[in-house]
């Protein structure tokens, strides 16, 4: 349900995110909590059964490049940026990595190269190696966290779209019953539980125009 507080975004947006927010009549707060630095994709890939990738952000700078075996995502975004690049995608039964992990070793997967950044979470990783899949990981990009405190008061409203936002948060400042919390996706709803938050408002789809709905609905 819509609220009367600010809105504070913890990502800078894009051009067609602001436009978004124009769309919905909103006014928001952009507060950057953590930056990305994109490394560069090594030019030999480790041989391996599958590629699994759990963040659109794995994708972006990934080159032209063939691949014969089954590619894996988690989330609808990260499938988008994928399939965009001309690879046919797999999908776990929801948007999480673990979803995705069970579907990887359902699948009699031998062998992955996971694509992910520096602060990855542990679930995928851990799934794999107790099933004996063989993993290896390629760091394509770092996120930097750029904590700050901000002066929020009661019935403002905090959009979360990763859970690096979330650890970089609770760096300077303290989660509140009282403030409004939105998740983009269920991982990220997840990193909130683990602060001690009970009241998430999770956006049916993981996308930033599906968390505005979630807000003016």
């Amino acid at each position: 349900m819509q609220q009367n507080g600010q809105i504070w975004i913890t990502k800078s947006l894009n051009e067609r995110q602001r436009v978004c927010v124009q769309n919905f009549g909103l006014s928001v707060k952009e507060i950057p909590l953590s930056t990305l630095k994109f490394n560069h994709f090594p030019e030999r890939i480790p041989a391996a059964s599958a590629w699994v990738f759990t963040s659109q952000n794995a994708v972006k700078n990934l080159p032209k490049i063939s691949f014969s075996g089954p590619v894996y995502a988690s989330g609808n975004q990260t499938a988008k940026a994928l399939m965009e690049k001309g690879f046919e995608v797999n999908l776990g039964a929801n948007e999480t990595a673990l979803s995705l992990a069970k579907k990887i070793t359902e699948d009699g997967v031998k062998s992955v190269v996971f694509f992910c950044g520096n602060l990855r979470r542990n679930e995928l990783p851990e799934y794999l190696a107790q099933n004996n899949i063989e993993l290896t990981e390629i760091v394509v990009y770092q996120t930097i966290l750029s904590p700050k405190s901000l002066q929020i008061h009661k019935g403002d409203a905090l959009f979360f779209m990763s859970p690096s936002a979330v650890e970089s948060f609770a760096m300077k400042n303290e989660f509140h019953s009282e403030i409004n919390y939105y998740s983009i996706g269920e991982t990220t709803a997840e990193a909130l539980r683990n602060k001690g938050v009970k009241k998430i408002n999770t956006a049916a789809e993981a996308t930033f125009e599906a968390m505005l709905k979630k807000y003016t609905s």
